[in-house]
């Protein structure tokens, strides 16, 4: 079967499965499913290669009043949930719709077909409490150890209050995993509390000698359920809380977030807003860039390289005080276009900056691609196919290093993308080097992104007015932010607060590569594997366990090889 693109062939597979689909927006399709033909229709996009699974979203619904609201701490008698399976391809996200029941919701895990959906399909266990049946029982994925049992936090009916007042349940012990008493094979622990680490993650490598045999990743230390906070908020205060989920991303998750209230509002921003937008946007990444080459750098033990880099940062984050007044958290963003103007006079301190920062970064180009050192630690190291990349669904300059042509700012441009086009940066090396080229490279793309905006700024003003109520209806949002693709899913219900608002961090999709490639690499290696996806653990808040080999209870790797090696044949190894 071809690939399909057009809302017809769309509408002609659905009917093959017997169900219907409707085309709620430009290049966004919905097929309604059931339990019945959830596998199947998920194995088919599969074998057709149509895009890939980019999140799973759920939503607890009411049918007695619509979606609207009642009365604070009223919950109506007729409920159910939705479950959304968004895949995408290009510019088209195709979004498998399913009914449950309130009482005893259970659906069919889809992990057996691709792999990398267990991890949100155990986010959606846990805090929907909905069964996903044949789901491999890992513990606890995010909410720490001892949140009670029965009680699920993003339900309607989960309030502070209700917390306060629910009857505690002992929460299910955590998943343990015997150890091997062999000698010369032991377990070494890191984290969550290490002085190399950045942020607070719990490790666990099992090793033979100096070669890792099995990988395990607690995360979920600084989780602040963001989610569930945002639909207690206005629209326009979580702008600010959407700036937390990522001090070093704050823009970008500020930006999806404003783009998908516009959308479901139906207001556009002023071409002059949406430029400088994606003028922070690429500064932004240049900060980010920066910043993470210095950790490689260090991490690899090159801390020359992390000096100078780090050095380096400081000049695009005085320039991002200078537009905006902040260093960390812009605040750039308002529902229907920004707060601060680009003026003759900063657009030159802009230049200024970028002519200082360029040489230095064509002179880093050189250095991660000729000094010797650095090569060891990276040329050869944490392999990663195309196919893999492909197949397990990772995001951004990982991806691409896999030479997947796959750029959300190219195949689906938003705001004024489509006016100052990107040329994407792939590698085909699919190695720790390739990694480090590519995202060097993309510091000099963006360099002459900023100045291509900054030449061409459109005039006009800078927002219109938005309403204090959203209309009620919903918006899919993709952006490309410094470590790839960041998804968001917004709805209203007609009220001055979202009803639902999904994130889906670009961290948590990449760690299937880390997950995937550490396996067989000598202990040494594994800071710079981990090191190679730029990870931000406070912005994805999740758990990911995989061990190699079949223990009982838990996915191992050696079931995704498996699983790869029938639909790739050799080229999986």
């Amino acid at each position: 079967m071809s690939l399909v693109t057009s809302m017809e062939s769309i509408s002609e597979l659905a009917k093959s499965w017997d169900t219907h689909a409707v085309s709620p927006a430009e290049n966004r399709y919905d097929i309604v499913v059931t339990r019945g033909n959830l596998l199947t229709i998920v194995a088919e996009l599969l074998r057709t290669r149509w895009g890939f699974l980019t999140a799973i979203t759920a939503r607890d619904v009411s049918t007695a009043s619509g979606s609207a609201p009642g009365k604070e701490g009223e919950i109506p008698a007729d409920r159910h949930f939705e479950i959304y399976y968004h895949f995408c391809r290009g510019p088209a996200v195709l979004t498998l719709r399913l009914s449950l029941p309130h009482e005893k919701p259970s659906v069919p895990s889809i992990c057996g077909i691709l792999p990398s959906a267990s991890i949100q399909e155990r986010e959606l266990a846990e805090t929907f409490g909905i069964e996903v049946e044949g789901l491999p029982k890992a513990g606890r994925l995010f909410l720490s150890d001892d949140w009670p049992a029965g009680l699920y936090p993003l339900r309607k009916d989960t309030t502070p209050q209700s917390i306060r007042d629910f009857t505690a349940v002992a929460p299910p012990p955590p998943a343990t995993v015997e150890n091997d008493a062999t000698p010369g094979k032991f377990t070494v622990p890191i984290g969550p509390q290490h002085p190399a680490l950045k942020e607070p993650a719990h490790f666990e490598l099992n090793v033979d000698g100096e070669i890792v045999t099995g990988v395990s990743l607690r995360l979920g230390y600084v989780h602040r359920g963001i989610e569930k906070a945002a639909e207690g908020r206005p629209w326009v205060q979580n702008l600010y809380l959407m700036e937390r989920v990522c001090g070093i991303c704050s823009h970008i998750h500020s930006m999806a977030y404003a783009l998908g209230v516009e959308t479901v509002a139906g207001i556009a921003a002023p071409p002059r807003a949406q430029a400088i937008r994606v003028l922070i946007a690429e500064m932004e990444r240049i900060h980010s860039h920066l910043l993470w080459l210095g950790v490689a750098a260090h991490e690899a033990g090159f801390d020359t390289l992390f000096m100078y880099t780090w050095r380096d940062r400081e000049t695009i984050m005085d320039l991002l005080e200078q537009v905006t007044g902040n260093r960390v958290n812009y605040s750039v963003n308002l529902l229907g276009g920004v707060k601060y103007d680009v003026d003759p006079s900063r657009a030159d301190a802009i230049r200024r900056g970028l002519d200082r920062l360029e040489p230095r970064i064509n002179h880093y180009l050189g250095i991660v691609t000729t000094d010797e050192s650095f090569l060891r630690r990276t040329r050869g190291i944490g392999v990663f196919s195309t196919d893999q990349a492909d197949f397990l669904g990772v995001v951004g300059p990982t991806l691409r290093a896999s030479n997947v042509h796959r750029d959300v700012r190219v195949d689906a441009p938003y705001s004024a993308y489509r006016d100052f086009p990107v040329t994407p940066v792939y590698d085909d090396a699919c190695d720790l080097a390739a990694r480090v080229t590519v995202r060097v490279k993309e510091l000099q793309e963006s360099c002459r992104l900023v100045r291509a905006v900054l030449d061409a700024l459109p005039p006009g003003d800078r927002a219109v007015d938005f309403p204090r109520r959203v209309p009620e209806g919903e918006a899919i949002i993709r952006v490309e932010a410094p470590r790839g693709e960041l998804f968001y899913y917004v709805r209203s219900a007609g009220g001055i607060s979202p009803d639902r608002v999904k994130i889906r961090t670009p961290s948590l999709a990449n760690w299937a590569y880390v997950m995937s490639v550490a396996v067989g690499h000598k202990l040494a290696d594994i800071p710079m594997i981990v090191v190679g996806i730029d990870p931000c653990f406070s912005c994805n808040d999740r758990t990911f366990l995989i061990r190699q080999g079949d223990r009982k209870g838990i996915l191992g790797w050696d079931d995704l090889r498996r699983y790869a090696m029938q639909r790739y044949g050799r080229r999986a190894e």
